[in-house]
């Protein structure tokens, strides 16, 4: 998809978007063949573990970035400031909420790896702990469960 640009070379906002989808669905693909070759060499329960593990440390490192970055404009890290440093792109998601589409989630159910690659979405948890362990996560809802949305219920704990 090659982008246009305006007058002076900058990308509209329905642009960028879709740059930022297929940036996406191109991590998504690749998080697929990672996790699927680990599984295939590895068999499928330490395969599996070493995918947990992989992502558990990408979501703590991402947590622990946010929680410095919080801290440096002077904020505790509580969930209120959580979206003042979320290092989620805000446009590329498409629908009312980030949580009604996702190119990760396209990319798995094209594949048929929703169980495998559903090992992934724990970054959400992950990212919390290494932000704040007192934020609760809790799924409610699962696209790659077949829901039309993912959803989550977050909770500041004491």
């Amino acid at each position: 998809m090659a982008p246009s640009t305006d007058e002076g070379g900058v990308l509209t906002g329905e642009e960028a978007a879709g740059q930022v989808r297929v940036m996406a669905r191109l991590f998504g693909l690749m998080f697929y063949h990672f996790a699927d070759l680990l599984v295939e060499k590895c068999g499928e329960k330490e395969g599996r573990e070493l995918v947990q593990e992989a992502v558990r440390r990408f979501g703590l490192e991402r947590g622990e970035k946010m929680r410095k970055e919080t801290a440096a404009m002077g904020l505790s890290p509580v969930l209120k400031n959580f979206e003042l440093v979320n290092d989620l792109p805000k446009v590329g998601w498409v629908g009312s909420t980030r949580e009604s589409y996702c190119p990760f989630a396209e990319v798995w159910i094209e594949k048929g790896a929703e169980n495998l690659c559903k090992l992934y979405c724990d970054v959400d948890v992950w990212k919390m702990v290494g932000y704040n362990p007192k934020i609760r996560v809790k799924r409610l809802r699962w696209v790659l469960e077949g829901a039309s949305d993912c959803k989550y219920a977050m909770e500041q704990g004491d």
